[in-house]
């Protein structure tokens, strides 16, 4: 041991390259690629394990979103991959964690030519309340899961009753969404208990609310439709407001769809809106239902579909004005060509000596008369109301619901987007009218 020193040196090296060789990575991840993500869109959970903090971001946020976006210790990171209707498309999620970094590659597919997507939109029901203990204030989670199953019967084509035309099959499913915005579970599906102070509430009056607290109540209606249920103020003029919905926007341009208003952005957020865009039920009749061989207009599960269908973008099934009012003009408002136009205003006059003089609910309550042909019809269209067997669409309303859910901003899904067009909301709010359509009855039950 001539050179002690040299020797104490190089044993030092050893201890701290063999400390170099074990050193533990800052953080590991259970998976770090998704190939052929299906064109239906698909929702994927990863483990993140390490002691440090940590950060999720997609580079392509327009159609895989991550939840959480940071965290600290071990986790669960959620990403969620929307359909994809355009062409095949890859993607990222980077892992940042005590200056290392990991980068999660997803590729999907495009939905084959010819094939069609499945929607699947999350709904999300804010439940007002100011009495806990009222079962008409204070829904039942149960009983809204059982409502919109209903609901999801008729966007299938599973009609009630016999007769009338084809039912069409949307190929639309309505799910109770799982998670809040922030990718958080829900402790109950699809639903949040919100106290409110005042109860009653005027339907049109919150509609067009520009309160902070109103528009808060909103989540990103990019994914999620808001469904929102309160007790409606009742003007006692012998009829019941039911439900109330606004309609949606349309893209100007070659995709514009007529009947609705059109903004010449094909992405907007709820901060560009001054009004919450929403469905609103009267939860005064949330417990209605029709029993089998018998009818009745407060049925809550015909009204939910009826305002689902104005969300889309579908108009009444008889004429109107462009404020949803009644005109003595008997001309097509609804731009579908198979729903036979007939004249609401006779229709009402008739309804007036029907409800004044009573002599059981007859066949002759159900008829319309074209205003075309002259010829007379059951009515078995959702976007009718008043007496009707209400329980289904027909193929051109078919056919502008898939457009509104193909290219509509606002609206939860896969869009058809170019690949010149910018994803970019605009600041601010922007000037847009407020347009809604509500239902209206007078209340009819009967075999």
């Amino acid at each position: 041991m001539k050179h002690p020193f040299v020797c104490i040196l190089f044993v030092l090296f050893c201890l701290l390259m063999a400390g170099c060789g074990t050193e533990e990575p800052a953080f590991t991840l259970s998976r770090d690629d998704f190939s052929n993500v299906s064109p239906e869109g698909e929702n994927f959970t990863i483990e993140i394990r390490t002691i440090g903090s940590w950060t999720a971001t997609s580079l392509n946020d327009d159609w895989c979103t991550v939840y959480p976006s940071s965290g600290t210790g071990d986790g669960t990171i959620r990403i969620e991959v929307e359909g994809n209707l355009e062409a095949d498309r890859t993607g990222k999620v980077v892992i940042l964690c005590e200056n290392e970094r990991s980068e999660i590659n997803i590729t999907q597919t495009a939905l084959p030519a010819g094939e069609e997507l499945t929607y699947r939109i999350p709904v999300i029901f804010h439940v007002l309340y100011k009495d806990p203990m009222d079962r008409y204030q204070y829904i039942s989670a149960s009983r809204i899961r059982q409502v919109l199953a209903n609901v999801n019967d008729f966007y299938d084509g599973k009609p009630r009753w016999t007769g009338g035309d084809t039912p069409q099959d949307i190929n639309l499913e309505f799910v109770l969404a799982e998670t809040d915005e922030e990718g958080n579970e829900l402790e109950t599906p699809g639903v949040e208990y919100v106290q409110w102070s005042q109860m009653p509430i005027d339907c049109v009056s919150f509609m067009n609310s520009t309160e902070k607290r109103v528009l808060d109540l909103m989540w990103d209606m990019n994914k999620y439709i808001n469904i929102v249920l309160y007790n409606f103020k009742d003007y006692n003029d012998g009829s019941v407001t039911m439900g109330i919905s606004h309609l949606p926007l349309s893209t100007q341009g070659a995709n514009y769809l007529e009947g609705l208003y059109s903004v010449e952005y094909t992405h907007l957020e709820n901060s560009n809106l001054g009004y919450p865009q929403c469905v609103s039920i009267n939860s005064l009749y949330f417990y209605e239902d029709t029993d089998p061989g018998y009818y009745n207009t407060a049925d809550v599960n015909v009204t939910l579909a009826h305002e689902l269908g104005h969300y889309l973008g579908l108009h009444h099934a008889f004429n109107e004005d462009e404020r949803g009012g009644l005109v003595r003009d008997c001309e097509d408002t609804d731009y579908c060509e198979d729903t036979p136009p007939y004249n609401r205003y006779a229709y009402s006059l008739w309804l007036g000596d029907f409800y004044a003089n009573p002599d059981g609910l007859t066949k002759e309550a159900f008829q319309r008369e074209d205003c075309n042909t002259g010829e007379t019809f059951l009515s078995y269209n959702l976007m009718d109301y008043e007496i009707s067997f209400s329980d289904r669409f027909t193929p051109n309303q078919r056919a502008r619901m898939r457009h509104v859910l193909e290219y509509s901003p606002l609206i939860p899904g896969a869009k058809r987007i170019s690949s010149t067009t910018t994803r970019m909301a605009p600041q601010g709010v922007l000037d847009i009218p407020v347009i809604y359509r509500k239902c209206t009855r007078c209340l009819v039950k009967g075999q």
